[in-house]
């Protein structure tokens, strides 16, 4: 059972105005609202739906930078789960909250063995969820929840030319281009993210490389001034490159 909140979060990013992939035909589901406020919309689904909000519901929304700021992903304080990091901020960052994303296996036996990536944002004692993705080892099975929202892979990320590092985001009103086809002298991917309509450069992003032995680099997200507008969606859609590259080395 998926909760929706029914207060709407403002969007941001844009769309290249051309014709988006058509998406999978969603199953029928039954819509119960509550009689107390604030209004609640409770869904009752058999598999995945979709939705016109843009925003996790706690979209992170902080003063736009002036300069690009880059954060670093990091072992945990205390290093008692060895399958998570921590996405940490610069010093100079009006916002010092951070990310912390945790990998965990699948074993539902009645589904292909996946990767279930989960990220949520840290402040002080509090924390909030902001998604997760699953990717199967084959690539088919691919889920990805922002927020409320649960969906397959396929009606967000499209590959651009049939490149297997060439990628479109999307998700309502927001989208994203991710070049991943220039690799560094020390075999790191790089990873370049515009927006869709235009050249606007709105992150990088350098993951360690897929054979380099340990310890290995720190990965580095850059994320330019444009870029914090839809910060979320920049880390995520960089988190699950990473898999999909990860997947296919």
């Amino acid at each position: 059972m998926i909760v929706l909140n029914s207060q709407d979060g403002s969007t941001a990013g844009a769309s290249n105005g051309s014709s988006e992939p058509s998406a999978e035909n969603l199953p029928e589901y039954t819509s119960i609202i509550s009689s107390r406020p604030p209004v609640m919309f409770i869904l009752t689904v058999s598999s995945y739906i979709a939705s016109n909000r843009a925003q996790p519901p706690r979209y992170s929304r902080v003063r736009r930078p002036k300069n690009p700021l880059s954060y670093t992903f990091v072992p945990p304080r205390f290093a008692d789960d060895p399958n998570s990091m921590v996405m940490v901020p610069p010093e100079e960052a009006d916002d010092q909250g951070q990310y912390r994303i945790s990998v965990s296996l699948n074993l539902n036996p009645f589904l292909p063995v996946s990767y279930r990536t989960t990220v949520h944002r840290l402040e002080g004692p509090d924390e909030s969820f902001i998604g997760d993705f699953e990717l199967s080892l084959n690539h088919r099975r691919a889920i990805i929840t922002i927020g409320d929202i649960t969906t397959r892979l396929s009606n967000v990320l499209f590959n651009i030319n049939a490149s297997p590092r060439h990628w479109t985001w999307r998700w309502d009103e927001i989208g994203l281009r991710w070049d991943c086809r220039s690799t560094l002298e020390d075999g790191s991917p790089m990873c370049i993210c515009y927006t869709s309509a235009s050249p606007v450069q709105l992150a990088s992003f350098v993951p360690p490389p897929l054979d380099a032995p340990p310890p290995l680099p720190e990965a580095v997200l850059t994320v330019f001034p444009e870029g914090h507008d839809v910060f979320d969606h920049i880390m995520l859609s960089a988190l699950v490159l990473t898999r999909k590259i990860g997947l296919e080395y």
